[in-house]
């Protein structure tokens, strides 16, 4: 019964896809949205990744009063949704590439949200330098950490080691199985890397982390017409002494 959802679910997929192909020849605003769907992933599932993002982290507990910081936060997929959910001046963007920022403050104004006063961040150091020791209730890596060298990840979690507030959480994902990706393919100019359960404790562990692995993303809501719903989903935390 799982193989008929999961093939009649690519069906629909592929129609859908064909669609939305068409319409976004003659229709500006279809073209517009399969292009930030070209900068974040799989096209034609903004909406449902977007939600997927939100519900995830008030599975969690996050509250409106709550301080985010978006690892990755690229055009605002989630983060729209995030600032639109938190209080003013509670949702941090980081990202890497100027350009995604430039579309992220479209987004905030397309959807009216200037008066959240959201703070997106160009960083190459995970905020380390930028945020000067600030802390958050709340930190997500939604599929960024998989894109990260073994080094760079050490690195991330130096940084994140600083901005978790005591008794905060990270949750982030890698790969997992079964799945097609291959160690140092690429996707958008970043390459992927097949990282290990036992390596990503024990970096966590060398930056005082504790992990812990909560089930695959599919579980709370990633589409699973989308290859990577079973990527493994992780939280952690500071290790109280």
């Amino acid at each position: 019964m799982k193989k008929k959802s999961f093939v009649l679910q690519k069906i629909k997929e592929y129609l859908s896809n064909k669609k939305f192909a068409i319409q976004r020849r003659i229709h500006p605003g279809i073209r517009e949205q399969h292009r930030l769907d070209s900068l974040v992933g799989p096209r034609g599932y903004w909406n449902e990744l977007q939600e997927y993002q939100l519900n995830f982290l008030k599975s969690k507990g996050m509250q409106s009063h709550h301080t985010l910081l978006d690892v990755g936060c690229g055009p605002l997929q989630g983060g729209i949704a995030f600032i639109s959910f938190l209080d003013s001046n509670h949702y941090f963007g980081l990202d890497i590439r100027s350009e995604s920022l430039v579309e992220a403050y479209k987004q905030v104004t397309r959807y009216d949200l200037i008066y959240k006063n959201p703070n997106l961040i160009l960083s190459d150091t995970f905020g380390k330098i930028e945020l000067n020791g600030q802390q958050f209730d709340f930190i997500w890596a939604s599929q960024i950490l998989y894109h990260l060298e073994p080094d760079t990840i050490h690195r991330f979690f130096e940084a994140v080691s600083l901005h978790l507030k005591p008794g905060a959480y990270l949750y982030g994902d890698i790969i997992g199985a079964p799945n097609k990706v291959v160690q140092d393919s690429h996707w958008n100019g970043f390459r992927f890397y097949l990282h290990s359960f036992s390596f990503m404790d024990d970096a966590a562990r060398e930056h005082g982390l504790s992990m812990k692995h909560i089930g695959q993303i599919g579980d709370y809501g990633y589409p699973i017409a989308i290859a990577l719903h079973t990527n493994d989903m992780f939280e952690f935390q500071k290790i109280r002494t």
